[in-house]
Formats: structure tokens, C-alpha cells, sequence
């Protein structure tokens, strides 16, 4: 079974869910910094 998984394009985190992908991106670009709150939710990361 293939899953379908989310990154955030700002910072790399990947997530299984595409409302956290968002959400991160969001914070990332307003923030300029990642929220631990949602980075929590990350299953892992690309490498930039």
C-alpha cells in the first residue's frame, strides 16, 4: 500500500496529513521559525 504523504515547503517537515503540511507552511512563512506544537506532528524531514 502506497501512502500519500505532505511536506511543507518552506521548511521540509513531512506529515501524513495535509492540513498539518499546511498549517506548518503557514507558521513557517509568517514566523519565519517552526512551531514545536506542529513540528510534533511530523513524521520526518527532506533534507535541503
Amino acid at each position: 500500500m502506497v501512502k500519500t504523504l505532505y511536506a511543507c515547503s518552506v521548511c521540509g517537515y513531512i506529515y501524513e496529513k495535509k492540513e498539518d503540511a499546511e498549517k506548518c507552511e503557514a507558521y513557517c512563512r509568517k514566523h519565519n521559525a517552526c512551531s514545536l506544537a506542529i513540528t510534533s506532528l511530523a513524521v520526518g524531514n527532506i533534507s535541503k
